[in-house]
């Protein structure tokens, strides 16, 4: 992120581990810089080819975007 600010997938990357992480105050700080980049949070696609991993990084951004509920 610090060598190219442009990189959406740095502030994906970052949003879905502190989400997963439980740190959901500093995942959706990453959000909201993301959404000064672009309106697209969510990746058109994942490059993880394991489900496992895929559905975790998505899980955690949905989380970080407040799409999922925090139980």
């Amino acid at each position: 992120m610090q060598e190219d600010p442009s990189s959406t997938g740095a502030y994906r990357a970052l949003a879905a581990c502190y989400a997963q992480m439980g740190r959901i105050d500093e995942a959706r700080e990453v959000i909201a810089r993301l959404r000064a980049i672009t309106p697209r949070v969510m990746p058109k696609f994942s490059q993880l080819h394991n489900p496992e991993h895929r559905e975790l990084y998505l899980s955690g951004l949905r989380l970080a975007a407040g799409k999922e509920p925090l139980t």
